[in-house]
């Protein structure tokens, strides 16, 4: 949405998005071939490390009018990291064997049990000192910041009651679709918006084809996964129930990197997104 069907954005950095594409599914095919295993770990950690930096993106983005000092935005910083990377730390060090972020076994088990206690008291000392600033700060200056609060906190809750107290990845894959999609995609609609009015004004019109175009590609994408590769929705996918997966690895090596496409040119273009235009209507 954002480059690709954003027509001057798309012609101005052409070359770009279609050479990270190609290059993507060039080192994918041969990291795959190579290894299925191997493949699976370097997306999950390139998955990983595009989530824990995208909730500090937002952090950053709605607090970018506070006039913070170089201290608080230490503590920001290390509050919104902190609320992702002890929950990863704890899935590495217990869920190795019962979670999964991809396949089986794509993270790779930490040997720090004994670490555990003393892990989480650092998790919440930090989780203390970020809200006693803010409330600090907030009655100081009489300004609650909603929006960046939102995005902390809601990372905090999603992350941390999806990994570690239900352990699960479904919840926490739920939970996370809250905390990272749906504030994403509310910037990719403002921006739209914006870009094509010159204002920003609300439409549930809008929202429901922006929401509904997002839903079917999500849907026809994940049928052509069910139906080629994994095999265990028939009842959310009824095509080609009787078809058996693909086995063969040079097929395999090129339809799975095809389909993980999509996400790794977002893993990559993601840190360049919010930078590339420098007219007015382009910025949120």
């Amino acid at each position: 949405f954002r480059l690709y069907w954003d027509r001057p954005t798309f012609r101005q950095y052409k070359r770009l998005l279609i050479i990270i594409p190609v290059a993507a599914f060039a080192v994918g095919f041969l990291v795959h071939f190579y290894s299925a295993g191997l493949f699976w770990r370097i997306l999950a950690y390139i998955a990983v490390y595009h989530f824990v930096r995208q909730q500090y993106g937002f952090m950053r983005l709605y607090s970018r009018q506070e006039q913070s000092s170089r201290l608080g935005r230490l503590i920001e910083a290390i509050a919104i990291y902190n609320a992702t990377l002890y929950p990863l730390v704890y899935w590495h060090i217990h869920l190795t064997d019962s979670l999964s972020w991809f396949v089986a076994g794509d993270f790779i088990p930490l040997p720090l049990a004994a670490a555990g206690p003393y892990l989480w008291y650092l998790f919440f000392a930090i989780l203390l000192t970020y809200t006693v600033r803010e409330i600090t700060v907030s009655i100081r200056h009489r300004f609650f910041n909603i929006p960046k609060n939102l995005i902390v906190y809601g990372t905090y809750c999603s992350w941390y009651a999806g990994i570690v107290w239900f352990e699960g990845d479904l919840i926490f894959t739920l939970l996370n679709v809250v905390a990272h999609g749906i504030p994403y995609m509310g910037l990719i609609w403002i921006h739209g918006e914006k870009k094509a009015a010159g204002s920003f004004s609300f439409s549930w019109k809008g929202v429901a084809i922006f929401a509904g175009v997002l839903l079917l590609l999500a849907y026809l994408e994940e049928t052509v996964w069910d139906v080629f590769v994994w095999k265990d929705h028939a009842v959310v996918f009824p095509f080609l129930i009787e078809a058996a997966p693909l086995e063969d690895p040079l097929v395999l090596s090129l339809i799975v990197p095809l389909l993980v496409l999509p996400q790794v040119t977002h893993y990559v273009l993601d840190g360049f997104i919010w930078r590339f235009s420098k007219d007015r209507h382009a910025r949120v």
